[in-house]
Order: C-alpha cells, then structure tokens, then sequence
C-alpha cells in the first residue's frame, strides 16, 4: 500500500480537490535555503523534534548529516540543546511547528532569552491552518514570543522577504523567531506588495502610497489577503484605505518606532489585523507601544483579532469564516467602529 510505503508523505494529506499551487512551500524555501547557508558556514546547524519532512529540513538533512539533529518529540529538549549549541559558537537552527513550540516556552525564556544566545527559531505552520484543525493552528505563538525579552520576530510572507529575515536572522547575535504559514507566496500579495524587489530597510510594505488614507490596516501573514478584499469594499462605499504588511513585529518598541514614520499626519482609523489570538497578542502590544510615543496621537484603534483561539469550521465554511475574520466581517466591523466616533 502507497501509505505503507512512504507514510510521512501520507502523515497529513490535503484534499483531492485542493488548489495545485506553484513554487516550493515556505517550509521548502526554508530548508533548502538553510541547507544553502550551512555550504558556507560550518558552524550553521538544525534541530527538529520528529518533523524533519513537515519543515523542510529534510533537504539539510541529506546535505549535512553530522550537523543534523532529530530529538524526536521532544521540542523542550530542542530548544535548550540549540541553546547549549549557542553557548558553544554554533548558529543553531531550531524548526518546529507554531503549536509545538508553546511545549518548549519555560525553554525559550531561561535557556535562551536569559543569555541571550543567539538561536534561530523557525515557527511553521504560523496562524491559522485551513486543511489541519484547532490541533495544529499557531495562534499562540506570536502573544508568548513578544512576551520574552530580546526576541526578534519576523513575519515574512514571501520567498524573498523569508530569505532576507533568515540572512538578518543569524547575523544579529540575539534570539530570533521567523514565522509563516503552511503553504505557498500568494501571487496577488507579491504583486500588491513586492512590486519594488528591493528590501525594506523598515520591514514594512505599503500596498498604496497614494493619497492620505481614512484608515490604515496594519497586519501580518497571510491574513493580508483578506484585508486586500476588506479593503476593495470599504473603498467602494468610499473610505480610503491603506494596509501596511509588517515584516517585523518584534522588538515592540522598534516596529512601533517604524510603523509610527509610516502613519499619516492626519488622524485616521488605524485597524491592527491578526490570525492570532487578542489577548496578549500584536494588535494589544504594538498599540500599547504606540501609546507611549510622544509623536503618536489623534489616530482612533481597533483591534481585529481571534476571541476564540480554538477554530472548528463546519461544513463548507472557510476558516475565515468561521474565525469571523473573513473580509465581509473585516468590513462591518471596521465600518461599525467608525460609524461610532
């Protein structure tokens, strides 16, 4: 039986009528990439806890054997070896999914962020997962990683923007954590928001730099595909609206002195956008950062999250949906706030 004889391959199957999208996932990207770097620095290394195919590391695997290292499934065990391999001048790679990592959270905060090692942590399977349940969705992660101290985290939602966080990833000397979803790059998101190739210095891309908006979406992954649909309706009753697609999230005091250079002057409604839980989580943090800038006022807040971090849509219902952040909810909402100032 097919099963039988490749079962990883057959561990999570996506439905016979699912889209065939082009180019590797963010997964494969990744690995491949890594495997790429480690040619030229011996002292880049991987760590997964039983998913060496799931993340991509399948690639490195092959091509770096003895700096290779699957602890089974034990993400907390993975954690504190990356970080003893930090402590000892190696640049240790650690990819696990998003609702893995929350095992190894202890883990993160004494082994890693209290001595600041420089491990790199790549979060897949980030936000919500259409085809793979509450089980297996990464809302958790973005709320608890923005909690520890000197993480860095990356929100790359193309190829290109994951290639450039890794590369500023295992150059800065500190903790980082890269996170994207399961899949692939969006061409519609590309062209929206890559159509200058060159990198962001700020890591934030602007879909419309045009005329000053009435309401600014500030968001992150691959939700930005539902605020490019918000935004199309919301124009068409004539509000003028820009998103902005943060690449970085973390430091919050450094994406919040970012993002403040991309507001307009004029006050607007600014609407943080996430697949992650409220509570805790980027819309409450990058706000409350925002508060605390003197050169940050007049603009109103709102914040679209998950209030109900476990998603079970039913049949035929997208996972949008039924999260009640698909764009015609993303609409009524935004207009229902507005409509009260």
């Amino acid at each position: 039986m097919p099963a039988e004889q490749t079962p990883d391959r057959f561990h999570g199957m996506s439905p016979a009528t699912a889209e065939n999208q082009e180019g590797p996932t963010f997964s494969a990207a990744m690995g491949a990439r890594l495997s790429q770097m480690a040619d030229a620095d011996m002292k880049i290394c991987a760590i997964t806890a039983a998913m060496a195919d799931g993340t991509g590391l399948e690639t490195f695997r092959q091509a770096h054997p003895r700096r290779f290292y699957d602890v089974g499934i034990a993400e907390e065990h993975a954690v504190t070896f990356a970080a003893g391999l930090a402590a000892s001048g190696m640049k240790p790679a650690v990819a696990l999914y998003s609702t893995f990592l929350q095992r190894a959270y202890d883990n993160l905060i004494h082994d890693v962020s209290l001595q600041n090692l420089p491990v790199v942590c790549f979060v897949d399977r980030a936000g919500l997962n259409p085809g793979d349940g509450p089980t297996h969705a990464g809302v958790f992660d973005v709320a608890f990683l923005l909690q520890i101290p000197h993480f860095r985290v990356y929100t790359p939602i193309t190829r290109q923007a994951l290639y450039e966080c890794m590369d500023e990833a295992f150059s800065c000397g500190q903790p980082v954590a890269i996170r994207y979803p399961n899949g692939r790059e969006d061409a519609e998101v590309v062209q929206r928001f890559y159509a200058d190739e060159t990198p962001a210095p700020d890591h934030i891309r602007a879909d419309d730099e045009g005329n000053t908006p009435d309401v600014v979406i500030v968001t992150h992954g691959r939700i930005v595909k539902e605020a490019l649909l918000a935004k199309q309706t919301l124009e068409e009753r004539g509000l003028s609206v820009r998103i902005l697609l943060m690449e970085q999230i973390a430091p919050c005091a450094e994406a919040a002195e970012r993002l403040v250079r991309r507001l307009p002057e004029k006050p607007c409604h600014i609407v943080f956008l996430e697949e992650e839980i409220k509570a805790g989580g980027f819309g409450m943090q990058l706000s409350a950062a925002l508060r605390e800038r003197s050169d940050f006022s007049g603009h109103s807040v709102q914040i679209i999250a998950l209030e109900n971090a476990f998603v079970m849509p039913a049949a035929g219902e997208t996972i949008w949906d039924a999260a009640g952040l698909s764009a015609p909810f993303l609409v009524e909402k935004i207009q229902s706030q507005i409509s009260k100032k």
